[in-house]
């Protein structure tokens, strides 16, 4: 064999089982079709400003999944982040202003130095308490983060931003997502948040230099253990004879030998595209159709002629019925007369080296379905109109715009080009998401579409998909001793 695996893909979850195969000693060749690696966390640069593909803030920055996939290539020192200082919350005409970097740095006077060293210390109970109850959580599955919650929580501007968070976090609405999926989302971030805390940071980030530095570390960690990454190279076809992967064709003839295919290239797209729905069996090509995209969306990158927005992170949500005015422009593709809402954020209030001196970058993202005819122009228009009411006048500081509809993306691989990918709806969470492995020996997804134990908010849930898939892998390899097989009789090893 030429490698030991084959990474399809160098989106995060592509990259992070690339890097935990690196470090584990396996020859690892990761292939990306793009210039650039990094998928929806690639960042490209233009006229001195370096943007992102769209707007991003990492949950639990530098304290998750993040930072675990780092370490298996020990690059953890090479990724710095910057943690959310200022934030708003707008609501209809009302506004939520918070300066968290002041709370925590009153924390810190208040605070005795050893009761933040004491926090820190309760960082692994956290995590243990959190282990000990994501069980529970597959229980309530069963129920829509709605139904229980309206009912509790009956304010509608307060149900418009659990609904709105819903849809950037899980690619669904809160009436179709399970609660079982933000109670491990939350139970996920017990020992991060106390870590974070204890060294008086806010909880969320954002990579400084552009979310792309993320993938690019975990990228010089694979060739620095041996491995060896590939970009502008597009995989024609998974190879695969007697049930059994053998290599990948590249679209320019060449052939790469490997026992091993791990695709970060989409789920639907492997299955119909890279492998050919042929080589499976028809009940599993319809599950895999079956499956239902997350929700798509607009990208607007404002170019600023001078600092004008003093947040690092806004949301804006509608104090009207949300989820009526997502169905408008989900199902029914209708321009509405205001953007359902908008989040935001100012790379280069969080890193000034992401604009020139005296200038300042701001994404904004808005949800939406995918329609390759769909009226854009009229689309751009309200995201200026939307932008425009947060924070009136920053028009007049525009020096240059992009504007990225869901068609923007296909570049990127994926049919329907959802914002996180596989919704995380009924059905599709917890024990009910794709499985990682595929009924062909050898081909494993990773990724935001597949992973039955991988959770969370986009790029973070893609990580652990990436990192639980590798780690499955090694296991596999490794002979159990006595102790671990009486473990596994008794608690057999769970599924990925």
């Amino acid at each position: 064999m030429d490698y030991d695996a084959v990474v399809i893909g160098a989106g995060v979850g592509g990259c992070a089982a690339g890097a935990a195969l690196a470090g584990a000693g396996k020859k690892v060749l990761v292939l990306e079709r793009m210039g650039e690696v990094g998928g929806r966390c690639s960042t490209s640069t233009k006229d001195g400003f370096k943007m992102d593909t769209g707007s991003h803030v990492i949950y639990q920055a530098g304290y998750g999944p993040f930072l675990q996939a780092l370490k298996r290539v020990n690059k953890e020192n090479d990724v710095d982040f910057y943690y959310i200082q200022k934030m708003m919350l707008r609501v209809g005409d009302r506004s939520l202003k918070m300066n968290i970097g002041k709370v925590m740095d009153t924390m810190e006077k208040i605070l005795p130095s050893f009761v933040l060293k004491m926090m820190g210390m309760t960082t692994p109970v956290m995590e243990m308490m959190s282990n000990m109850m994501m069980p529970i959580t597959y229980f309530f599955d069963k129920f829509t983060i709605r139904s229980l919650l309206a009912p509790v929580i009956p304010f509608k501007p307060v149900q418009n931003v659990i609904d709105w968070l819903s849809c950037t976090m899980y690619g669904t609405g809160f009436d179709r997502t399970p609660m079982g999926e933000l109670m491990r989302t939350l139970f996920q971030a017990f020992g991060p948040m106390t870590k974070s805390m204890s060294e008086g940071n806010m909880f969320m980030g954002y990579v400084k230099g552009g979310l792309a530095e993320y993938p690019k570390a975990l990228c010089r960690g694979i060739e620095e253990h041996g491995g060896e990454v590939r970009t502008g190279v597009d995989v024609k076809k998974i190879l695969v004879e007697n049930g059994k992967v053998t290599g990948v064709e590249l679209e320019t003839g060449e052939v790469i030998k490997t026992n091993l295919v791990i695709s970060n290239g989409g789920i639907k797209e492997t299955v119909k595209n890279l492998v050919g729905e042929d080589k499976f069996d028809k009940k599993y090509v319809d599950y895999i159709k079956s499956l239902k995209n997350g929700i798509c969306g607009w990208c607007l990158r404002l170019a600023l002629d001078e600092p004008f927005v003093d947040y690092d992170f806004i949301l804006s949500i509608p104090d009207k019925d949300n989820q009526e005015l997502v169905h408008q422009v989900w199902d029914d593709h209708i321009v509405i007369d205001r953007v359902s809402g908008l989040m935001a954020t100012s790379p280069s209030r969080m890193d000034p080296t992401l604009a020139p001196p005296g200038k300042q970058s701001v994404i904004v993202i808005g949800p939406h379905s995918f329609e390759p005819k769909e009226n854009w122009p009229k689309w751009e228009e309200k995201a200026f109109e939307a932008i425009e009411c947060v924070f009136p006048g920053i028009s007049d500081h525009v020096m240059w715009h992009d504007f990225l509809t869901p068609t923007t993306y296909l570049a990127l691989g994926e049919e329907e080009s959802p914002a996180v990918g596989i919704a995380q709806c009924m059905g599709q969470a917890g024990a009910d998401r794709p499985s990682s492995e595929s009924p062909i020996e050898g081909l494993y997804y990773v990724g935001a579409e597949a992973g039955k134990y991988a959770f969370g908010v986009a790029t973070e849930m893609a990580t652990m998909s990436g990192l639980n898939c590798a780690d499955y892998l090694i296991r596999q390899e490794r002979t159990p001793s006595p102790i671990q097989k009486i473990r596994n009789m008794i608690r057999p090893p769970r599924a990925i």
